[in-house]
């Protein structure tokens, strides 16, 4: 009598997330904007979507609030020689994600989140800020270091051509937008208990600086903004 090969176990969600894991290794910062370069979503999801369906993994986004308000400052016209008001839209609000098996919907994890977007549009802060959001969740989640967080980076990077000191941020002072969408940032945060104050020296700490925002680079500004925005607390 031929006996009957037994049939795998089928995978549970925690299992399955592992497997996803596996497939990811550096994430390399493919983008440029607002003065500093970045993962792009398209990345992201390009290296983890394709174990997702094969495993039957649902990511949901589930937004539970929204606030929002206006911030004005000033932008210097090159062409016109002059500064001129600008007013950003700020839209922030609590939500969570849910990694759910397809195979038995009833498995899954919810992990909260927050979510920040700015924007000269409202409707596109709100949209700027899922995207974003969503992609640093996932790199955070899976715990992939991006390139400059890669001990080959430097070598691979002379390879391509594409290393230089003053373009990736290293030396090159931050900007004013950046500087200022930082300090919107840490402004949205104030509560009777942390003041404005606190909050920045709270943010220095976490970063390991101890110079003035003034004096951040393009990479430290770029830091502080990934830490607000996704673990500062």
């Amino acid at each position: 009598m031929t006996k009957t090969a037994e049939q795998p176990k089928p995978l549970n969600i925690h299992q399955k997330l592992v497997e996803i894991r596996k497939t990811v290794d550096v994430f390399v910062k493919d983008s440029q904007g607002y003065g500093y370069r970045y993962v792009s979503g398209t990345q992201v999801l390009k290296k983890i979507r394709e174990k997702m369906d094969e495993l039957g993994v649902l990511l949901v986004p589930i937004v539970l609030n929204q606030n929002h308000s206006m911030f004005n400052y000033t932008v210097y016209d090159r062409e016109n020689k002059r500064e001129r008001p600008k007013t950003d839209f700020v839209v922030t609000g609590d939500m969570k994600y849910v990694w759910i098996n397809a195979d038995d919907p009833s498995d899954r994890i919810e992990i909260p989140w927050q979510y920040m977007g700015q924007q000269d549009d409202i409707s596109k802060a709100f949209g700027s800020a899922l995207t974003y959001t969503e992609r640093y969740f996932l790199m955070k989640f899976f715990s992939v270091p991006t390139d400059e967080d890669d001990p080959d980076a430097r070598d691979t990077a002379k390879q391509n051509g594409k290393i230089d000191k003053k373009e990736n941020g290293k030396y090159k002072k931050a900007s004013k937008n950046q500087l200022d969408y930082i300090d919107a940032l840490i402004s949205r945060r104030v509560t009777a208990d942390w003041t404005k104050e606190m909050l920045y020296e709270k943010l220095k700490e976490t970063m390991g600086v101890d110079k003035e925002p003034s004096e951040w680079t393009v990479e430290e500004a770029s830091k502080a903004i990934s830490i607000i925005t996704g673990r500062f607390e």
